[in-house]
């Protein structure tokens, strides 16, 4: 019988903390509530997307530098071949493309940033194994072009 009450008693015990343990936790709960007013919560802000630029070129600035350096040479070139398979060869030509386009993006104007955008997306998808259109690069290009011109450029 002495086995039983110590098992009576360990349980009580143990009932009796556990017990007091809520009635704490219960109250700390209490600090952390809000006082009668409604609370809102918080809200991640969005992670940005859009490509960010320093402003450093204006439209002109940034038409001139696309389509005066060798950047347009290379796009033009290398249209046909993001609606074929992936090479080595290829990924090096699309990588530097893309990246130079990144480039000016980050000192382009927000025009032309839409702009170059489109004209290096289908690149970017051929580096991600999608066969692209070369009428997409053709339609980026003149679309940027038109806009360089309407804003300003004469290169």
């Amino acid at each position: 019988m002495s086995t039983s009450k110590n098992w009576a008693t360990a349980a009580l015990v143990s009932c009796a903390l556990l017990l007091s343990g809520c009635a704490a936790l219960e109250s700390m709960a209490s600090d952390f509530a809000p006082s009668g007013e409604e609370v809102t919560p918080v809200v991640p802000s969005p992670v940005a997307k859009a490509p960010i630029s320093t402003g450093e070129y204006d439209l002109v600035e940034s038409c001139r530098v696309f389509f005066t350096g060798p950047i347009v040479d290379n796009v033009r070139q290398l249209r046909d071949a993001v609606q074929a398979p992936l090479t080595e060869e290829r990924t090096g030509a699309f990588s530097s493309v893309s990246r130079n386009i990144g480039d000016i993006i980050s000192k382009a104007d927000e025009v032309s940033i839409a702009h170059l955008e489109a004209v290096r997306a289908p690149f970017d998808q051929a580096l991600d194994g999608s066969i692209a259109r070369p009428k997409a690069v053709d339609t980026a290009v003149k679309n940027y072009e038109t806009a360089c011109k309407e804003g300003g450029f004469k290169g």
